[in-house]
């Protein structure tokens, strides 16, 4: 199986799971609603997401300046693409079941994924444990900020849009990864710092302190992953003793 973090291990997971999946008897939306679990009316939405693997795995080997890895793209990339965007109509049997996901191509997409876990790797993933407590502590945030009327309004509107961005990212990491967690706190952290040169006053919100101090943990947790999580270990309860917005 592919490493997650980077975009070529979660298409390597992705693909090898439809694989393992998929049957001639079946659709390749109903398929792929398994492998993502979703319904298949939201499967065209999923396979978007996935399909932006694809460029982003483009992206990445570029960036890593390997002409011997581009060439492995640029051979193999259109063959990855088949079972999310294939002519066979999805919705019809038979399907061309496992046969889809052609075997020589998921292999080369395994190497590149070690490749880019050595390259370009994007940190790593919370066990299920510490994820679901980072998730409680970022909604505990929404409902706090929704009785918070000291900070400037927008302020709060930026705060809410960008907490909510991550705990879209958290919810979707199988796709996005932990790169899009950590992105999703460093656009949060970084509006922070731009809105207090306007609201300079906010800088004493007991609520804003928190805020920073949680989203800091998540963006840890996602960057350096378990081998760090001692270390956050009573990161719940320093968190508890920082003084209310209110």
């Amino acid at each position: 199986m592919g490493d997650a973090n980077n975009p070529a291990g979660r298409l390597h997971t992705l693909l090898t799971d439809y694989r393992a999946a998929a049957h001639i008897d079946s659709t390749m939306h109903a398929t792929w609603a398994t492998v993502l679990g979703v319904s298949e009316g939201q499967v065209p939405v999923a396979l978007a997401e996935v399909a932006a693997l694809i460029p982003e795995i483009h992206r990445l080997v570029v960036q890593c300046g390997a002409a011997e890895q581009l060439a492995l793209f640029e051979a193999f990339g259109r063959q990855w693409a088949v079972p999310i965007m294939s002519e066979h109509h999805p919705r019809q049997t038979p399907s061309p079941g496992p046969g889809a996901v052609d075997p020589n191509a998921l292999a080369v997409l395994g190497g590149l994924s070690a490749y880019l876990s050595t390259c370009a790797p994007e940190g790593a993933l919370p066990d299920a444990e510490v994820v679901a407590e980072l998730r409680a502590a970022v909604r505990d945030l929404l409902d706090a900020l929704a009785r918070e009327d000291s900070l400037p309004r927008d302020l709060r509107s930026v705060i809410n849009a960008r907490l909510h961005d991550i705990i879209w990212a958290m919810d979707h990491v199988r796709i996005g990864g932990p790169g899009a967690v950590k992105q999703a706190t460093e656009r949060l952290l970084g509006q922070i710092n731009i809105s207090l040169y306007d609201a300079p006053e906010a800088r004493s919100s007991g609520l804003l302190k928190k805020v920073m101090k949680t989203i800091s943990c998540v963006w840890i947790a996602y960057k350096a992953g378990p081998q760090v999580h001692a270390a956050l270990d009573g990161w719940q309860d320093l968190i508890k003793e920082l003084p209310p917005g209110q």
